[in-house]
């Protein structure tokens, strides 16, 4: 599930305890980065509320916006809207992908399991461990057979082995709140490659 393709970051406050594993979007990124602008998070959930009833790249008339959106936009960064001649384009896209978090533990433990299980909403879920639990206790891993969390076993020379699959993700619908996680993620990538602009222009 993770690859040449993926960076991995560290999770952020609130989510901590976990790497992300992220897919970037290359063009997203670079666009950013040349207009001078890096998470849009400058607005929380309100501000990608009111992104998220713009079309990417299509122009509508503003007078079709709520009141709040039409303030928004006409505050928000020329990178991540312009408004001319009546008409709003949203430019602004999620920059990355979180495809897996994982989480370390000694072993299949419970909280290891709630641990994972908070990123639920967001991506696909791993927990790797360092020993596989004794024989009797095996059922713990139908827990997290039931949730979906895949399992890791990390040998001691740092070779590893798949003991469950992380199920697929699949989000049952685009939120606000996804899309502000996968900011912050994306910021947690800007900070750890230590990228973030000079001036960071939230939305």
């Amino acid at each position: 599930m993770t690859g040449p393709s993926t960076v991995e970051v560290p999770s952020f406050s609130g989510y901590s305890g976990a790497t992300l594993h992220l897919a970037i979007d290359p063009a997203e990124h670079q666009r950013r980065q040349a207009a001078g602008i890096g998470p849009v998070t400058g607005h929380g959930f309100g501000g990608l509320d009111h992104l998220m009833a713009l079309p990417a790249g299509l122009p509508v008339p503003v007078s079709s916006l709520t009141e709040e959106q039409q303030k928004y936009v006409r505050r928000a960064p020329a990178a991540i809207v312009t408004v001319e001649d009546g008409q709003v384009t949203r430019h602004a896209i999620r920059p990355c992908r979180v495809v897996l978090a994982t989480v370390e533990s000694p072993s299949a433990s419970k909280m290891a399991l709630e641990a994972a299980g908070r990123f639920a909403p967001f991506c696909p879920r791993r927990v790797v461990i360092r020993r596989l639990p004794h024989r009797k206790h095996f059922n713990y891993l139908h827990d997290y057979d039931f949730y979906g969390v895949g399992v890791t076993l990390q040998h001691s020379d740092g070779s590893t082995e798949p003991v469950l699959d992380p199920r697929p993700w699949r989000p049952a619908r685009h939120t606000p709140a996804g899309w502000w996680f996968v900011e912050r993620a994306y910021a947690a990538h800007i900070e750890h490659a230590s990228l973030m602009p000079t001036t960071t222009l939230g939305a």
